[in-house]
């Protein structure tokens, strides 16, 4: 936002400066008098601005602002309820795979062209990749040991500060329990009594920390597709945090060998989950899992919906598929009108059929 065109030529403000924050607070109309079109980073520490910006753009309503921050904005009910109908959202992830591989395309080539050959194009292991993350500052750190200490500065500061300007937490050490807790249970269905019972926190203390871990933007809901003909659905959410590095350090892990098959198998179900989701944005559709209960529970990974037609996705950490790794996307493909394609991304290098509108596919042909 500093330095592309055209918001290079705009005026830059961050509430990160506690001088600029003061006059946010105090005489928020000299800030709005800068410029025409402004950038104003870290919006979130000075929530009640946003009415002043409402009022800038009613009043003229050619002005232009960028608001950034750190937070969800969408999920802050001050944001959302100052800036309604006056305000086009954007939420920026980690890199994806795609990114990585510098296809800007706007749709994904496994949906598109599935079985066109491509090489692996990561230097750098899978399980590497897993450890480090994706966020643009870590994935371009070198050192062995960096990325452990990148992630243990990146969770500091949002517990000391970045967690402060969206909300007092009498513990923090509780907080921080609950972080490490649900990285634990990456991909897992979301069992508040559970996790309170563990943790021995009551339930709406519990509800609360989650919430604003979503308001961070660092855990994500992951709701439950309930639209076939199966029955006895499984309707409670699963969680994800947005980087599987993220996960990775609040696991207390810095190299490839202290994970054990069963933990890669969470970190790789995260990066999956990670690039299906900036999918589900980019082509305006909709992410879910899918899962039956009662008897022979059956459970696929991750649905995605786009324009009604409905793709299911399976997560496998191994080397190797066969016929019997695609059973649930059968199963799901039989009781979903709508079904479009069944994959299964797997660690291994060749496109495989297993079945009929079911592929297995590389990892990073994401």
């Amino acid at each position: 936002l500093r330095t592309e065109p055209p918001f290079s030529q705009w005026r830059y403000v961050t509430f990160d400066d506690l001088e600029v924050v003061g006059v946010a607070k105090r005489q928020p109309m000299d800030i709005l008098a800068l410029a025409d079109n402004l950038v104003i980073d870290e919006v979130q520490k000075v929530p009640e601005f946003l009415s002043y910006v409402k009022i800038a753009v009613d009043t003229d309503p050619s002005r232009r602002f960028i608001l950034s921050g750190s937070s969800h904005l969408l999920l802050m009910k001050s944001v959302s309820e100052s800036l309604a109908g006056r305000a086009t959202y954007y939420v920026l992830l980690p890199f994806t795979l795609q990114e990585l591989k510098r296809d800007l395309s706007q749709e994904p080539g496994w949906l598109s062209e599935p079985e066109k050959k491509q090489a692996c194009p990561f230097k750098e292991t899978l399980q590497r990749l897993l450890l480090k993350g994706f966020l643009p500052p870590v994935y371009l750190l070198t050192g062995r040991d960096e990325p452990f200490r990148w992630w243990q500065g990146y969770v500091s500061t949002y517990l000391e500060r970045d967690l402060r300007d969206i909300a007092q937490i009498n513990y923090l050490p509780d907080f921080r329990r609950l972080m490490v807790l649900l990285s634990h249970r990456t991909g897992q269905i979301l069992q508040i009594s559970s996790l309170a019972r563990d943790l021995g926190l009551p339930q709406t203390t519990l509800s609360r920390y989650i919430h604003l871990l979503e308001v961070s933007g660092l855990l994500i809901r992951l709701p439950s597709f309930t639209r076939n003909r199966a029955k006895r659905l499984l309707k409670s959410p699963k969680v994800y945090f947005l980087d599987p590095g993220l996960s990775a350090y609040l696991m207390g892990y810095s190299r490839e060998e202290e994970l054990s098959l069963k933990e890669y198998s969470y970190l790789f179900e995260n990066l999956v989950f990670l690039n299906l989701y900036h999918w589900a944005q980019v082509l305006r559709g909709k992410l879910y899992y899918f899962r039956t209960y009662g008897g022979r529970e059956k459970e696929v990974d991750f649905v995605l919906e786009v324009k009604n037609r409905v793709y299911g996705i399976e997560v496998k950490y191994k080397d190797t598929v066969d016929v019997s790794d695609a059973e649930t996307l059968r199963f799901f493909r039989d009781v979903t009108p709508g079904f479009k394609k069944g994959f299964v991304f797997y660690k291994g290098n060749d496109v495989i059929p297993l079945g009929r509108d079911i592929l297995a596919l590389p990892w990073w042909y994401l």
